[in-house]
């Protein structure tokens, strides 16, 4: 594996060096231009993607940049929950998923407390699955939002469409409910 990141570190270096050289060839030119005159997006476009590939931030990068202003309270909620599990912070996640184990007085009234190591087994699990799908996704996007009773009471469905890179799209749907603690996840399809 560390032969692998070695490897997606080193490519875009060498891509910006080839270039660099390939177009002081073309101008009849035997010294490299001075790094200054190349175009520091492409620079940093490609820092970025680098960053990405080895250290597996693409996620949290993801979520940073979705401007959330236009966001219902539902698609807010799988907003805060998006991006708690980018960045790993499982206690906030906890907060945002629907407890519905064993203890009665809990089920479908509280969320579950990441204190708890099998609660926080759980919600490891949920954003493990969460951060991969945004892993491996350009971009996503909340695409439409779906109100319905049901035996839990109101539910809210959030439609998100995962741009995946080289396959396509990919939807998921996270389902909603309003407990005494706010809007809840309640399953993730």
């Amino acid at each position: 594996m560390k032969q692998v990141s070695y490897f997606l570190r080193i490519v875009p270096s060498l891509l910006v060096f080839s270039a660099l050289l390939f177009s002081c060839k073309q101008n009849g030119e035997t010294e490299v231009e001075n790094i200054s005159n190349v175009d520091s997006t492409n620079v940093e476009n490609l820092e970025i993607i680098e960053n990405d590939l080895v250290d597996g931030d693409r996620a949290e990068l993801l979520v940073e940049q979705k401007d959330d202003s236009k966001l219902n309270p539902a698609q807010l909620q799988i907003q805060r929950l998006l991006e708690s599990c980018a960045k790993g912070d499982y206690a906030s996640a906890a907060k945002t998923i629907m407890y519905r184990g064993k203890d009665t007085a809990r089920a479908g009234k509280d969320y579950f407390r990441y204190e708890n190591a099998n609660e926080a087994n759980t919600v490891k699990v949920t954003c493990d699955v969460i951060k991969a799908w945004l892993g491996s996704s350009a971009s996503y996007e909340f695409i439409s939002y779906k109100e319905e009773q049901t035996d839990l009471g109101l539910q809210h469905q959030v439609e998100v469409l995962f741009t995946k890179e080289k396959i396509g799209i990919e939807r998921h749907f996270f389902i909603l409910v309003q407990s005494p603690e706010g809007l809840l996840l309640v399953n993730m399809i």
